[in-house]
């Protein structure tokens, strides 16, 4: 819509411009006439029959009236449109022909200039120019039945004059033509200049945000183990010699896990610019078999559709990042497992719609209120106690499945439970148009 008003507002003010350009014309040649009546006659010669000086003051005062309407209360308050701008050339189709009209009719050598709101109709919309040339047509056809017999009869009695007259307003409606055209080919250029400039700069802010958001992702993983490192460092002091050692073991294990956390985030796989570049595939079933284990007292029960073998399908997106996504999915129902007693566990389906994968997460935990699922998705929303969690999960998660072609969507209810389905393409798409469709009920 931004770019369509844009471009309404460049017509219109080529169209104001080309208005007043007009107006100046006929004032200096008022102005001839009042100052040399016999250089303005010898002129006029040219151009029979002279033109009717009352209705032609009237065309123009209309069209003055009109330029300045149009400059404060469309132009001067950003309200242009393209209809606005069409119409505008239609008032200037119909001033011509009255100013043909009272100046001899379809005898007149200017009825060339028709071309000339015809040309500046193709700033508008093909529509618009069709509209102007039929308009422009019957204007000329309305000609003939308005030409009095006198003009008639003057026209063939100086058919010399006539044909000088055709060349005066083919070299006036060239130059106008010419001049208006370069203006509107200036400003496409201008525009697809800035166009290019805010696709860099799209572009620029995209890689900006592909690098915060894998920092934030890198963050919101390191979050479990260090806060584990750092509990069992705080305790070591007051531990027994044998529970040393097994915290000892705990944060290795802890450190262990940030450095397999990093190493990940380094993956050529998971920088963003680079997503859709991966070309090896793999068996999309081994998102199934590296599932981590599930925490103690939890049941974790996996379910797949018979198109999910170990040969077939096979998948061309990043491993790396949906493994990421999923084991976020299911540390989140994990937790909310956790937060209500007598909580079963997690299940996770597999399924295949045509190209598009279908994983679903789904707890009988907690759940959430309809607020709460609203903004589930929301930076720093989280559902946790605070210090407990950073709200990036959900975020991240989604973030990263758009960049895939992807799509991710939640259904919850208080104390029923929450589902999370993610989709993706088997194959990259980096523009992806997912409709949204809610999971199955927990």
């Amino acid at each position: 819509m931004d770019e369509e008003r844009r471009a309404a507002e460049i017509a219109l003010r080529t169209f104001v411009t080309a208005r007043w350009v007009l107006l100046a014309l006929v004032a200096i040649g008022w102005a001839i006439q009042l100052f040399s009546p016999a250089a303005f006659a010898k002129i006029t010669s040219w151009f029979p029959p002279p033109p009717e000086p009352r209705g032609t003051a009237t065309v123009m005062i209309a069209l003055a009236a009109l330029n300045v309407l149009l400059q404060r209360l469309v132009l001067a308050r950003r309200r242009a449109t393209l209809n606005i701008a069409g119409a505008s050339l239609l008032i200037d189709a119909t001033a011509l022909t009255a100013l043909l009209a009272l100046s001899g009719g379809v005898g007149n050598a200017f009825t060339v200039m028709y071309f000339v709101p015809i040309t500046l109709a193709t700033q508008v919309t093909p529509r618009w120019t069709w509209a102007l040339a039929a308009y422009c047509s019957l204007c000329f056809a309305g000609l003939f039945a308005w030409t009095p017999a006198a003009a008639h009869a003057h026209a063939h009695h100086d058919f010399n004059a006539h044909i000088r007259g055709m060349w005066v307003a083919f070299g006036i409606s060239g130059l106008l033509i010419t001049y208006f055209v370069h203006r509107i080919a200036i400003s496409l250029a201008l525009q697809r200049a800035e166009l290019t400039h805010l696709r860099e700069r799209a572009a620029q802010d995209r890689h900006l945000t592909a690098m915060g958001t894998l920092a934030a992702g890198a963050a919101h993983e390191l979050g479990t183990p260090l806060g584990t490192i750092s509990m069992l460092a705080a305790d070591l002091e007051t531990m027994e010699p044998h529970e040393r050692g097994d915290a000892a073991d705990a944060i290795r294990e802890a450190l262990a896990r940030c450095k397999q956390i990093l190493g990940k985030m380094a993956s050529p796989e998971l920088r963003i610019p680079d997503i859709g570049a991966v070309v090896e595939t793999w068996p999309l079933a081994q998102l199934a078999d590296e599932l981590p284990p599930p925490p103690a007292g939890l049941q974790l029960t996996v379910q797949r559709s018979p198109s999910f073998t170990a040969e077939a399908p096979r998948c061309a997106q990043p491993r790396e990042v949906l493994g990421q996504i999923l084991r976020e999915l299911l540390a989140n129902a994990a937790e909310a497992c956790r937060r209500r007693p007598g909580a079963r566990g997690v299940q996770i389906a597999f399924d295949l719609s045509g190209a598009e994968a279908q994983i679903t997460i789904t707890d009988d935990g907690v759940g959430m209120s309809p607020a709460e699922a609203a903004a589930a998705f929301d930076a720093f929303y989280s559902t946790k106690p605070e210090g407990e969690g950073m709200g990036l999960g959900l975020y991240l998660a989604r973030a990263h499945l758009r960049q895939l072609g992807g799509a991710l969507s939640l259904r919850s209810e208080p104390g029923g439970g929450t589902a999370v389905e993610m989709r993706f393409p088997l194959t990259h798409r980096p523009a992806p148009n997912i409709p949204a469709r809610p999971p199955p009920t927990a």
